[in-house]
């Protein structure tokens, strides 16, 4: 492009200068527009160029983040309790598609169980478990909540030399005399009713306090429909039913709810589900052992980093009476009612005014486990005529004992237990009456002894051997007479004489028993353990023997011998 300039007449040369320039700067404006313009376009061409490669790039890895989760979940399904695969990172640049950034690792830790040998065998979940451990096989975790699975499906196989018409747990108490039919009868029965379902559910309140929840039911409960004809019935109940505050840095436990009595001997410490249960296939464990499972609210505190622990209890009464009170003309001794509501009308319940109070204090020294335990009991009835009575309670209860040494470390351990005192027949296992009555009416505590030793251990890791020898006793009589009829509990005078001939009614000896003893040795035997739980095998032996106190017509006496097998399988263990 060409320019041509002309003078102008008159004008100075700077102002012609400026003139010119000022008429330039438009076209120069618009040169420059134009290279910026070509400079953002070569920009945003590279920008774009960029970003076809970065989502290129996105799409590449969330087809391998696909790839992966895949894969997890077809070697979840496959095999839940093997490997998993776990991607940590994007790959290398040299890695494959299919594997860069993987890495294998364990999918669930191994299952954890009580720590007890009873724990072991039954699938109780821990008394101490972590809650920020790594999940284990058979637990599930919701949010900040662990819920650990336990129980066993068993098939158990029993034979009695007496028929007691018992399932898995039998009436030592209730051993046919020989008056009885059923005392020249054995008895063989199958059965699946101790199976057992379980759930510990737990959580963090605050960083010091935690709360847990604990249910474990079988089927040994018995509705008005239960029977062993055709289709069994039998129902669901709850063994143990409660709930837990635990303040880990205090050492200081709370629980409430349906739980083993604090009576009951503990393998260390005094944790819920740290108790030291014999490990008999029979349900009813061993003539000896005490315990309940009832309804309580419990306090435990611990001393010296948990070597030594002190607990109190409050728990449900439920007190055992025996005998016939003396009721002269127009008099009424109550002391039981039949159930109504939601208790069962087919039993009797205990005029009980008072709960029942356990104290221990347990002692972990570093070698062995000590209890000191003590109970206190108000046993209560009343005596009316008419227009008015008199209320009646016998303060009853006692104290013991219990012990456990490994006399070969993680090989053999022995175990001592003991109860001695008045109306304390309810927290043996056999289920000796608490009390008698006096010639007024009252309560009359019988005086009552327990004993229970025994020997455990496993001289190969998968077999546990066992044997255990126990006593439940009413130490003396208590007993009066009122117009020549004998009354009380043990009467000399109470007719025996015909309780070795097979019908006879002159036999008063079931209403009378003076000591109940069993000796009994056994095994569990982990036949199968694997990724998909536990298979045991058990068996057991024992030889009871009941004697009763001594009549007019001798001493009378029974026994039984009784042989159980066990199947159980835990899926969770």
């Amino acid at each position: 492009m060409a320019f041509s300039f002309r003078r102008t007449t008159g004008l100075p040369k700077a102002l012609l200068a400026t003139t010119t320039l000022v008429s330039l700067l438009p076209l120069c404006g618009h040169a420059l527009a134009a290279d910026q313009m070509q400079i953002m376009e070569r920009q945003i061409q590279a920008m774009q160029a960029q970003l076809s490669s970065m989502k290129k790039e996105h799409a590449e890895e969330v087809k391998r983040a696909r790839a992966v989760l895949a894969h997890q979940r077809e070697e979840a399904e496959n095999n839940p309790y093997g490997q998993r695969s776990k991607m940590i990172g994007r790959p290398q640049s040299d890695s494959k598609i299919h594997t860069g950034g993987i890495t294998i690792a364990s999918m669930l830790a191994p299952p954890q169980t009580a720590s007890t040998p009873y724990g072991q065998i039954t699938g109780t979940p821990p008394a101490h478990s972590s809650l920020y451990g790594p999940l284990r096989r058979g637990q599930i975790q919701v949010g900040g909540v662990r819920i650990t699975l336990g129980g066993f499906a068993e098939a158990a196989t029993m034979f009695r030399s007496r028929n007691t018409a018992s399932d898995i747990s039998t009436g030592f108490n209730a051993i046919p005399w020989g008056n009885n039919a059923a005392y020249h009868m054995n008895e063989f029965h199958q059965s699946e009713r101790q199976s057992r379902l379980a759930a510990l559910v737990e959580g963090k309140i605050t960083s010091k306090l935690e709360a847990d929840a604990y249910v474990e039911t079988d089927f040994q409960g018995a509705g008005s429909a239960s029977n062993s004809r055709q289709s069994n019935s039998y129902v669901l109940r709850a063994r143990l039913f409660y709930g837990e505050l635990k303040d880990q840095a205090d050492d200081l436990q709370i629980l409430g709810g349906q739980n083993w009595s604090l009576i009951t001997m503990f393998n260390k410490g005094m944790s819920a589900r740290d108790e030291q249960i014999p490990l008999s296939i029979e349900a009813q464990y061993v003539p000896g052992f005490n315990w309940t499972r009832n309804s309580q609210v419990r306090i435990v505190k611990g001393f010296d980093n948990s070597r030594y622990h002190v607990g109190l209890s409050i728990e449900n009464p439920s007190a055992v009476p025996t005998g016939t009170p003396y009721e002269p003309t127009g008099t009424t001794v109550t002391y039981k009612e039949s159930g109504a509501n939601v208790n069962n009308p087919d039993t009797y319940y205990a005029t009980d005014v008072a709960p029942d109070i356990v104290t221990k204090f347990a002692a972990d020294p570093g070698w062995g486990h000590y209890e000191v335990t003590g109970v206190m009991r108000f046993l209560h009835d009343r005596t009316s005529v008419l227009g008015g009575g008199q209320s009646h309670t016998s303060v009853a209860g006692g104290g013991g004992g219990a012990l456990l040494l490994p006399l070969i470390k993680d090989k053999l351990y022995f175990q001592a237990s003991g109860l001695v005192g008045i109306g304390i027949g309810r927290y043996g296992t056999s289920n000796i009456p608490d009390y008698s009555f006096n010639q007024n009416g009252s309560p009359h505590p019988l005086p009552e002894a327990n004993v229970l030793l025994g020997l455990y251990g496993n001289p190969v890791k998968a077999l546990t051997l066992y044997g255990y020898v126990g006593a439940e006793t009413v130490r003396s009589r208590a007993a009066y007479n009122v117009n020549g009829k004998a009354y009380g509990y043990g009467n000399p005078l109470y007719n025996m004489s015909g309780c070795n001939t097979e019908l006879s009614s002159l036999c008063a000896a079931s209403g009378n028993v003076r000591t109940v003893a069993q000796a009994t040795t056994g095994f569990w035997y982990n036949a199968f353990k694997g990724n998909y739980g536990t298979v045991r095998v058990g068996a057991q032996y024992s030889y009871t023997y009941v004697e009763a106190f001594s009549g007019v017509g001798g001493t009378p006496h029974t026994d039984d011998n009784m042989v159980f097998l066990s199947f159980r399988y835990m899926p969770f263990n």
